[in-house]
């Protein structure tokens, strides 16, 4: 029993001592990495230095700008005319030069019409004259044989038989028939000189359907065409840029009103480029867009005031072409591109190195630039867009341009490429292509 007792007394302190080595071990470990880890030298810390935003700027120089107002526009004839002849018969010689886009001048000869049946009526017209004229001689003779023969006798009549026995009535109706005859013979000699159709003014030919032998009547379209004097141009402009423009009969008593610069792409970098004027308002609004029509007038579309070889591609009919219009000169104005607003009225200026909010009044807008008021000679406005801008975020100019669209030279930097036109801004519906952006920015 003794034997038993004193085993179990020893089995707890056999246990002990097999948990008691792996403990201290564990411990020892722990103390000799807290011990490399505070013996162990400490990283230097480095400051990071805080990133620069770099911006372009456009430096404000504030005063007199004129207002460019951009469109598009069809080319339109200002004059069209299809010919018709004042009598009828054959066609007995047509102008050899009578094809589509032949240009034919003031009073040229372009068909002959058969006047055999008028000369015979001029024939008899004249032997009508004659006659009368005899009747009118016969009818005078017997009013004198009357006057005679009657004497005082006829004051004893009434006034309308005293009339009728002095043969009055006679030689009136006598005189009428010799006007009636002079009438008719002047009428049958215009009709002769009717059977030549020449151009009423210089034009250019767009259609002609009337061949030589054919049997025409005064309803039949002989020719088609349009004065190559004046061509115009038809675009549709917002209402609210009608102040800035100068228009005849309505804010102007001119009869030119501004002045306007048609360029016709024909592709591939082949243009051409016209002057011209604004010549009248009309009376409509657009029914799509609800802008404004107006007609735009263009001399010599065609230019055939200047030699042959030195022509540039004609202005064709139909073709659609890109119309800048300058109107009036507003004061003391900065141009901004569209790009630099935002919040609609607000622009970002750098200030001692930092963004600075300004609110700026716009007093006219295009697809591209604004007109505003409310900045200083010499602000820089950032033309950068930024992701989030804030008030007084550290920025550094890389680049910097005093107009729209000019590149930066000063320090180094690039102009940004011209902003798509936005679709839902209903200030401008205009469409057009960097180049005549840059042109309204230079005009702007």
């Amino acid at each position: 029993m003794n034997e038993v007792a004193s085993r179990r007394r020893e089995k707890p302190v056999g246990l002990f001592s097999k948990l008691g080595l792996p403990v201290l071990i564990v411990a020892g470990a722990v103390l000799v990495a807290v011990g490399l880890v505070k013996s162990a030298p400490e990283a230097e810390k480095v400051e990071t230095p805080k990133p620069v935003i770099e911006v372009e700027v456009l430096r404000a120089h504030p005063g007199d700008h004129p207002v460019t107002v951009q469109a598009m526009g069809e080319v339109r004839a200002s004059q069209q005319l299809v010919l018709q002849p004042e009598v009828g018969g054959r066609v007995i010689r047509r102008n050899a030069s009578i094809v589509p886009g032949a240009v034919i001048a003031a009073g040229e000869d372009l068909f002959k019409i058969d006047a055999r049946d008028i000369q015979t009526s001029i024939a008899a017209q004249k032997a009508a004259l004659e006659q009368a004229r005899v009747q009118l001689a016969d009818e005078r003779g017997r009013k004198e044989v009357a006057e005679k023969e009657w004497g005082n006798q006829a004051d004893a009549l009434a006034e309308s038989a005293r009339e009728y026995a002095l043969r009055n009535p006679h030689v009136t109706s006598a005189q009428a028939s010799v006007s009636s005859a002079k009438s008719n013979l002047r009428r049958a000699k215009r009709d002769l000189g009717r059977t030549v159709i020449r151009s009423p003014f210089d034009a250019m030919v767009l259609d002609s359907p009337v061949e030589v032998g054919q049997l025409v009547s005064a309803q039949t379209g002989l020719v088609t065409l349009v004065s190559t004097d004046r061509y115009w141009v038809q675009i549709s402009v917002p209402v609210s840029n009608l102040p800035f423009l100068s228009i005849p009969g309505i804010n102007s008593s001119r009869l030119r009103g501004s002045a306007a610069n048609v360029v016709y792409e024909a592709g591939f970098g082949v243009t051409s480029e016209r002057a011209g004027y604004i010549e009248r308002l009309e009376g409509q609004v657009d029914s799509r867009g609800r802008m404004a029509r107006m007609l735009v007038a263009i001399e010599d579309p065609l230019s055939l005031e200047k030699p042959v070889d030195e022509r540039p591609l004609p202005l064709l009919l139909g073709s659609f072409v890109k119309v800048a219009l300058t109107g009036m000169t507003v004061e003391n104005t900065q141009p901004v591109p569209r790009e630099a607003l935002f919040g609609g009225d607000r622009v970002w200026l750098v200030v001692d190195g930092q963004l600075a909010q300004r609110k700026v009044d716009i007093v006219f807008r295009d697809r591209t630039t604004v007109l505003v008021r409310g900045l200083a000679e010499g602000d820089a406005i950032v033309t950068t867009p930024l992701a989030a801008p804030t008030e007084g975020l550290e920025v550094s100019i890389s680049g910097e341009r005093s107009a729209p669209g000019e590149v930066g030279k000063e320090f180094g930097g690039t102009a940004l490429e011209k902003s798509k036109p936005e679709g839902e801004d209903g200030e401008q519906g205009d469409k057009g292509d960097a180049k005549d952006n840059a042109k309204a920015d230079k005009k702007g």
